[in-house]
């Protein structure tokens, strides 16, 4: 049975990426490059499977890397991907890591990375969680305005120039 991620996963790369592969050789070499932001669970995850399935070049990115198990399994049998340590809260970090990218055109940039509090924490006029707040605002909204200004001359040079900023409820005021 596929699962509800894995299908959403599907769908929006197939639109996304089209449904060729785009790899050029077996090496990737000339394959289109996808940035993935929360690539360690979840939905990311999924985009980064099935990114690397079509042959893609992807950089996955993660808070913490090295407790994405499933992220490193999956790097460790394919070339195409590779990993780099990313909290998308830290500008300092993002600025790195546009600097290493700096000659790499980058075709899509897929800002994924999100948090979330308890309902509790984001309801106003109660017990609000300001503090959990702000790291909410500044992961979800923030953040992948910080990735497109980052990375805009990545996206420039590429071939598809495609920003996509993916959400949920939990991307969501109110």
């Amino acid at each position: 049975m596929i699962s509800i991620r894995t299908l959403a996963a599907s769908l929006g790369l197939l639109v996304l990426l089209g449904g060729a592969a785009g790899a050029a050789d077996d090496a990737g070499v000339d394959a289109p490059t996808i940035l993935i932001t929360g690539a360690n669970r979840g939905i990311g995850l999924e985009f980064v499977r099935q990114s690397a399935e079509r042959g893609w070049q992807v950089i996955a990115t993660a808070r913490k890397p090295a407790e994405a198990a499933e992220l490193q399994a999956l790097a460790a049998g394919n070339p195409r991907i590779v990993i780099e340590p990313l909290d998308v809260t830290d500008f300092d970090q993002i600025d790195a890591l546009a600097a290493k990218y700096r000659d790499r055109p980058i075709d899509v940039l897929l800002n994924n990375a999100g948090i979330s509090g308890s309902m509790q924490d984001q309801m106003f006029g109660r017990h609000s969680d300001w503090a959990m707040f702000e790291r909410i605002l500044r992961t979800n909204t923030i953040a992948p305005l910080k990735m497109a200004e980052a990375f805009l001359p990545h996206l420039l040079a590429s071939g598809q120039k495609k920003l996509v900023n993916v959400s949920s409820s939990e991307g969501s005021i109110g």
